[in-house]
């Protein structure tokens, strides 16, 4: 994912950051060297400790680090719960500085290289962009990815063609939570073409904001990617269709990371076109729907939750790695996986 030449000018015009540097003339930032980016990212890196000081949830909504990094550097720091954590960010000295963004990583994105959703957050807490505003400078980071051609990934422009013609529109989708309660979520799930030709995809599910873009479609299938804007996590979507024209109802699966566990899962979903484009759709709640609901008329939701709850399978969960004997083990004595 590459990043976005708005972030970069708001870096690069910072006024902290050009005292830090000291130019005497025009700065070429395509050409800096390893340590002039070390000196920006200084910088930011001490900026970024002060608002997460400001502002604790920053860290606990693992907005600009991910949880296993945070756990892996509390286990780093010998801090035993977020308390120590932030107390000792907050005890550093004007010396130390916590690096939530390398001068490596910095070089990188000066030098077109990838970039990764919750260090651009980190960079948007950096140039005190309020969270309300966050989507629409994640916007302009999705603007530059989708100039991207298609059939590098192996998807035709035609295909592309046919969503654009037969499946455009407002969805609900449907699927039972990933802690394996018998609930189903029922959310938003909206395709739309963008100004740039691409089609865009829009959800928000269990609190996460999820954008992304239809990939295509291939032997039948449809194929989503989106991104969490909230975490470090991808969704897959694929969908059955066939030769149907005017699908009501789409079936297919999603793969992603369960958030209690952190480990993979694959979930069946449930598709379901909506008739009108309502243009404030977006801004419809998900809701968390009960097997157990009882239900006076055969309704779009009454139909769609009769149908998820007839199975045990709406989940597939896996385990952590493992080694042959344990897996030998786990499956002679039908005990679970360590770590599963």
């Amino acid at each position: 994912m590459h990043f976005s030449d708005k972030i970069k000018r708001a870096i690069e015009q910072d006024y902290a950051i050009l005292n830090a540097l000291k130019p005497k003339g025009k700065l070429d930032w395509n050409s800096f060297t390893r340590t002039q980016f070390n000196t920006v990212a200084r910088v930011i890196n001490k900026e970024i400790t002060r608002e997460v000081m400001a502002n604790p949830d920053l860290i606990e909504l693992n907005l600009v680090i991910g949880k296993q990094k945070l756990e892996k550097e509390m286990q780093r720091l010998r801090c035993h719960n977020l308390y120590e954590y932030l107390k000792l960010l907050g005890n550093m000295s004007e010396y130390r500085v916590y690096n939530w963004v390398s001068g490596k990583t910095l070089q990188s994105y000066w030098q077109g290289g990838d970039c990764k959703f919750i260090k651009v957050n980190a960079l948007l807490v950096f140039l005190k962009v309020p969270m309300k505003d966050w989507d629409s400078w994640l916007q302009e980071i999705r603007l530059v990815n989708q100039k991207s051609s298609l059939p590098a990934t192996g998807f035709s422009k035609s295909s592309l063609q046919v969503v654009k013609s037969y499946y455009l529109g407002n969805y609900f989708l449907y699927y039972q939570k990933t802690d394996g309660s018998k609930n189903i979520i029922k959310t938003p799930f909206i395709l739309k073409e963008h100004e740039s030709g691409q089609v865009m995809v829009k959800s928000v599910s269990e609190g996460h904001r999820y954008s992304g873009k239809v990939m295509g479609i291939r032997d039948g299938c449809l194929y989503i990617n989106c991104q969490n804007l909230d975490f470090e996590e991808m969704e897959q979507y694929v969908f059955n269709i066939g030769l149907e024209t005017k699908p009501q109802v789409l079936f297919g699966v999603s793969n992603t990371v369960s958030v209690k566990t952190r480990l993979a899962v694959a979930l069946r979903n449930v598709l379901v076109k909506q008739k009108t484009d309502d243009p404030s759709f977006d801004n419809i709640q998900e809701t968390e729907i009960p097997f157990s609901r009882k239900y006076p008329a055969p309704t779009e939701e009454a139909i769609i939750v009769t149908y998820l709850k007839q199975f045990n399978d709406n989940i597939i969960s896996t385990p952590n790695c493992c080694n042959l004997e344990d897996l030998k083990e786990a499956y002679l004595t039908r005990r679970v996986i360590p770590g599963g």
